[in-house]
């Protein structure tokens, strides 16, 4: 599900229409999305309350919730499309196009330059989003499958800390970095 296939779509309570979806909240340690940014029908510009993701019943035509019960959202990344997002020293990196979400759990940001940026990157988020540092390590990159079984005795695809301790124990710490982007060498080229 994407972020587009979202906003702009009438919050219902029963058959009554209470605002529209201007965005999403999600956790940027777990990345759940936790609430709906909403607006009145009154105003539809800016953000007038929040309801719980968890009401939401059915999204089709229309968001549907089970209840309407404002909630404050606390400990959330705010995001909507159309939002700047900046890396961490502060350059432009386009603005915010789509979300894109697997069971209301945040994982990829599309911007308008055709970017592709992951919510593990997100630093904060609100009126716009700032990524982290760039780690020297490729830590959240996929691990391509064929190099998996010289690098770690466990399933992960993901590079992780324990994965690049597994790497360096089995002296492999190079091979894994050249499969990575920048370099992105086949596993069998090494």
């Amino acid at each position: 599900m994407l972020l587009s296939d979202i906003t702009e779509k009438n919050i219902l309570v029963g058959k009554t229409s209470r605002g529209i979806c201007l965005g999403v909240g999600f956790s940027l340690k777990s990345y759940n999305v936790k609430y709906l940014l909403c607006a009145s029908v009154h105003t539809q510009n800016a953000v007038d309350f929040a309801v719980s993701a968890a009401a939401v019943t059915d999204v089709n035509d229309c968001i549907t919730l089970s209840r309407l019960r404002p909630v404050y959202p606390k400990n959330c990344a705010k995001i909507s499309i159309g939002l700047p997002v900046y890396s961490f020293e502060g350059g432009y990196l386009g603005m915010v196009e789509d979300l894109e979400m697997r069971n209301f759990v945040a994982t990829r940001i599309l911007t308008d330059r055709g970017d592709v940026i992951p919510v593990t990157s997100v630093f904060a988020c609100s009126d716009a989003v700032i990524l982290r540092k760039e780690q020297v390590y490729p830590l959240g990159q996929r691990i391509p499958t064929p190099l998996l079984p010289l690098i770690t005795d466990k399933s992960e695809s993901v590079v992780t800390r324990a994965i690049l301790r597994n790497a360096t124990a089995k002296k492999a710490l190079v091979k894994l970095t050249l499969c990575l982007p920048p370099f992105n060498m086949s596993p069998y080229e090494l």
